[in-house]
């Protein structure tokens, strides 16, 4: 059977390859999707029963608040006193810098309890973990390192027990992690966090916490033994300085774990549902369309198929032989799409790099390829039940060559007819998902982000250990010689510096007090701060709406002061000038900080979300909480990007700072990229994928027609001996065309309409219901499927006079 199936389909090549190819777009496009669904949303996390790690996060009922991480005083309290968790552990990530080298090199650090790793159920394949003592304040130095930094600083031999110097102090390293350690955070070594009982408090939460449940303890029981242990953490450690217990209790703060694949995830799995459903939206154009070449085939054949029913051959056995040629086309297109698939993953992933979570492991494995399987069969008894139906109900009787049945011919046009307006449907709605996110992008782009030209603008961050600056005088004294280095560089216009750029990280967020204010509570929405240099705003093209900005002589903290973004400066006191000479500070234990300067709005967390209300502080003495003495410069030049000029900028900091590395130096330009980056990727994938369904429908739409009209070449030739005009013809043949994408469209818009709330998390600066979108996309899917139409018309009503004489001869 195999072997008279493969000669059938090879008597019409054009059609069988036509179909493949149909195919394997679908088909391959739907498993290179299905592979990035797999890893990221339906497997597990590599590591041991995963499913039973947990984040501990909390949730403030007084301000509504969520997914708030832990601290070391949750950590502590959770440890000695739960009954849920086989263990606990806190973890945080950020950089690092080694020396000892030929030169200073910054790297991604994760720093763990002692817990951490056994808590993944993590063993380090070569040496140890770390011991409780190395995770005690002031405990013994030790490193593990990951597979990667191990093979590319020690050429993957002799590390264990070998000495690194990490920030100025040397640290032993004690083992190295497996190579298929993955974690939510890059991280070339692994430290220990050494958390301080002694200066813990019940906020703020600035570290993350995870916890393994115990057998049979379920997510719902966890989150009430937390409830239970938090009037242990009030009543064990104090809140932060100037905040009363009562005020904390009044927070309601209450449990809100969740898995830790959750908080791994994000939103991410919105974005991949979206985009699978749009592939598979293409593998049902593909379907479509080679249903409607496969109706052509069987059409063509009906002679041969009465011929087989007049030897005796059953109505089972016609079909029983069109859906299996039909199975096999299926599979045949799912092997060639494997291996696109194949072809095509990487440059999905280089896409999607920057938006996958780092513990997905993306592949073609077993569970990719028994899907493949699963959709080419599906696929192929998908558009084979057309054309195999269409027989069981129907079996010729042996006609002339030339000629065919009329109730077989209304059949097949009917069935031609909902098929190419399905074509029509699903393409369109593709379309409009795409031009939907092309608005968006659009809209993205031009967000007014809060500063200007950031083209021109270079970034770098560098982390003073405390072996070269014990003090907060010695730090500020090289931050300041750093910035007066890289202000005397060629071609630099000015610098500043701050602990974060916009759209570069969120920032600590906290409720500040106002004077006059409430003097006991924090408040409901707390502001987001930041600490900035001299000359960062300038450097930034950030403007100062009222007051003055910050000079170095406010740095030394003897006076305090403090800026504020102008949405807060109208919020609390009406408008920008009359926020001048105001006050506030974080606690009542502090001193009061005079507001002198409002600067204009700036979007810190994203492009999407509106500018948040943000004080901008000076160092002062806080730099060793809050900084950990990690600052970004901002370097304003007509000359980034151009060649050495990041070299004189490295020479600038390293003619002072020798030992520091530099990190990540990127221009700002770079940064309000990345903030995009998910937009333009979802708009990438749907675009494409929107417009292969497009151009399927429209192979399609020329297919059948040039078919449909080519078995009227002798009803077109009548007509013109009859006086008929060609163009009379053509306009007939088109709007038959014309009718079908109308009806088309009209479904498409429909569907899409229905199936938009699905994009409405993915837009920005857009409805999902845009009549502007819709419109045009309507209007360019009639305008190409008349244009197909008119070419396959055109084709046969020129010579069909000649063609159908041709034939009565």
């Amino acid at each position: 059977m195999v072997r008279q199936t493969v000669r059938r389909l090879r008597r019409s090549p054009a059609l069988t390859l036509t179909a493949l190819l149909t195919l394997a777009i679908g088909i391959g496009a739907s498993a290179a999707m299905f592979s990035v669904i797999n890893a990221v949303l339906l497997q597990p996390l590599p590591y041991p029963e995963s499913d039973r790690l947990v984040a501990l996060t909390h949730r403030m009922g007084a301000s509504g608040r969520s997914s708030l991480p832990a601290s070391t005083a949750i950590y502590f309290t959770y440890r000695d006193n739960n009954r849920a968790f086989e263990s606990v552990a806190l973890w945080t990530a950020g950089t690092a810098s080694v020396t000892g080298s030929k030169r200073p090199e910054e790297v991604q650090v994760l720093r763990g309890t002692h817990e951490f790793l056994p808590t993944l159920r993590v063993v380090p394949a070569l040496g140890r973990g770390f011991t409780a003592a190395e995770d005690q304040p002031q405990g013994p130095r030790a490193v593990l390192l990951s597979h990667g930094y191990w093979q590319r600083r020690f050429g993957g031999a002799g590390a264990v027990g070998e000495s690194l110097v990490i920030d100025g102090q040397p640290h032993t390293v004690v083992g190295v992690l497996p190579e298929s350690f993955r974690f939510a955070r890059a991280a070339d070594l692994v430290l220990p966090l050494q958390p301080m009982r002694a200066i813990s408090f019940v906020g703020p939460f600035g570290e993350n916490g995870l916890a393994r449940l115990r057998d049979g303890v379920s997510l719902e029981a966890a989150n009430a033994d937390v409830n239970r242990m938090i009037p242990i953490l009030i009543a064990t450690f104090p809140p932060v300085p100037g905040m009363a217990r009562d005020a904390f209790r009044n927070l309601r703060m209450s449990g809100d774990l969740q898995l830790l694949k959750t908080t791994v995830i994000g939103t991410l799995d919105d974005v991949l549902w979206v985009l699978m459903g749009t592939v598979a939206l293409l593998f049902l154009v593909a379907c479509v369309n080679v249903a409607n070449l496969q109706l052509v085939r069987t059409d063509a054949r009906q002679q041969e198929i009465a011929i087989a029913a007049a030897l005796g051959a059953s109505r089972l056995r016609v079909v029983g032989d069109l859906f299996f040629e039909n199975l096999l086309l299926g599979l045949a297109g799912g092997g060639i799409g494997l291996a696109l698939a194949a072809i095509g993953l990487p440059v999905l992933l280089d896409l999607a790099v920057n938006q996958l979570p780092l513990p997905a492991a993306v592949s073609i494995d077993p569970g990719v390829l028994a899907f493949t399987g699963a959709i080419s069969l599906a696929g192929g008894l998908l558009f084979g039940a057309i054309p195999a139906l269409r027989y069981l109900w129907h079996v010729p009787a042996a006609v002339s060559a030339n000629s065919r049945t009329q109730s077989s011919g209304r059949t097949t046009r009917l069935i031609q007819n909902h098929l190419l307006a399905a074509q029509v449907a699903l393409a369109l709605v593709l379309l409009v998902a795409a031009g939907l996110m092309a608005r968006t992008f659009q809209s993205l782009r031009g967000v007014d982000p809060g500063f200007s030209d950031p083209e021109h603008v270079q970034t770098i961050t560098l982390t003073l250990p405390t072996a070269l600056a014990p003090d907060f005088p010695a730090v500020r004294a090289r931050l300041q010689g750093v910035q007066e280095r890289l202000a005397a560089a060629p071609g630099v216009a000015s610098v500043g510096f701050a602990s974060r750029v916009p759209l570069g990280a969120p920032g600590p967020r906290t409720g500040f007090f106002v004077e006059g204010g409430p003097a006991t509570n924090w408040r409901p929405t707390p502001q987001e701060f930041r600490f900035v240099g001299p000359g960062f705003f300038q450097t930034m093209g950030i403007p100062v709406v009222a007051g003055r900005s910050f000079d170095w002589a406010d740095q030394d903290g003897a006076r305090r002061v403090a800026m504020v973004s102008e949405s807060m400066a109208r919020a609390e006191w009406g408008n920008a000038q009359a926020a001048i000479g105001k006050r506030v500070r974080m606690s009542p234990a502090e001193p009061w900080a005079d507001v002198v300067g409002v600067i204009g709005d700036v979007r810190h967390k994203s492009l999407i979300e509106p500018p948040e209300q943000t004080v901008y502080l000076t160092l002062g003495e806080r730099l060793a909480v809050f900084l950990s003495r990690t600052v970004t410069f901002v370097v304003r030049s007509d000359r980034v990007s151009t060649p050495g000029f990041l070299e004189s900028l490295q020479r600038a900091v390293w003619s002072l700072e020798p030992e520091v590395p530099l990190a990540r130096v990127e221009r700002m330009a770079d940064i309000r990229d990345r903030a995009m980056e998910r937009t333009e990727l979802t708009l990438i994938l749907i675009g494409i994928t929107g417009t292969m369904a497009a151009l399927l429908g429209l192979v399609g739409i020329y297919g059948v027609t040039s078919y449909v009209v080519s078995q009227r070449f002798r009803e077109m030739g009548i007509r013109m001996a009859l006086g008929a005009r060609g163009g009379v013809l053509w306009r007939m043949l088109l709007g038959r065309v014309a009718l079908l994408a109308a009806v088309g469209v009209a479904v498409g818009v429909v569907t899409a309409l229905a199936l938009s709330r699905q994009l409405t998390p993915l837009l920005f600066g857009v409805t999902a219901v845009d009549p502007a979108t819709y419109s045009l996309m309507s209007a360019v899917l009639l305008a190409t499927a008349l244009m197909a139409g008119a070419v396959a018309a055109r084709r046969v009503t020129g010579d069909a006079p000649l063609r159908s004489l041709r034939t009565d001869g």
